[in-house]
């Protein structure tokens, strides 16, 4: 099956919506796939609960995605606070390829109950990191971004890149390209650790 599922829960003015908006435009836009984005958010938008979701068919002759919401298990789990950490439980995950991943804030979330059974699991103080390198938690979004790319090989860094001009001011381009940087490196030194731990 070629759909490829992610889901990304947090609270308002996390960058949820944003995150979402910009794979599926580094998915479609730049690598003419298939693809859809849903998202819902409490009343309360900022500080609420909110949540997104992008569908993506890898194989690119399909046109039309039949039912647009991602359903469980999903490929891949971006979690960001402590309420969307406490609803996750190990069969949410697929386990094969490029499925499976878990990226977790360690800077939001202060204790990950079900973490056992789930083999990808990346935990990263993606808030801190944006605040302490950057001086805004805004940037934790391409730091996300860039874990992403890597993690799930979807679209090219060229494309990723592009999809990040588009996004940011032209004033701040070069911290969100340093921020893409700091997450493509957090994940690909992950990926090494798990090809280690395999052997």
């Amino acid at each position: 099956m070629s759909r490829y599922e992610v889901r990304i829960v947090g609270f308002g003015g996390q960058g949820v919506i944003t995150l979402s908006k910009m794979i599926i435009t580094a998915s479609s836009l730049y690598e003419n796939l298939t693809a859809t984005q849903t998202e819902a958010y409490s009343s309360s938008a900022r500080g609420g609960k909110c949540w997104a979701e992008i569908v993506i068919d890898l194989d690119r002759n399909i046109k039309l995605i039949d039912y647009p919401k991602a359903m469980k298990p999903y490929d891949f789990l971006i979690i960001l606070s402590e309420e969307a950490a406490n609803e996750v439980k190990p069969d949410h995950l697929k386990k094969n390829g490029h499925s499976g991943f878990l990226i977790w804030d360690t800077s939001t979330i202060q204790r990950f109950r079900t973490l056992r059974g789930i083999d990808k699991v990346i935990g990263m103080p993606i808030q801190k990191m944006a605040v302490e390198k950057f001086g805004n938690m805004v940037y934790g979004n391409s730091i996300l971004f860039g874990a992403f790319t890597i993690l799930s090989g979807i679209f090219s860094e060229e494309s990723a890149i592009e999809t990040i001009k588009k996004f940011v001011p032209y004033s701040t381009l070069e911290n969100n390209l340093e921020a893409y940087e700091l997450g493509k490196q957090e994940a690909k030194e992950f990926l090494t650790q798990l090809k280690e731990e395999k052997h």
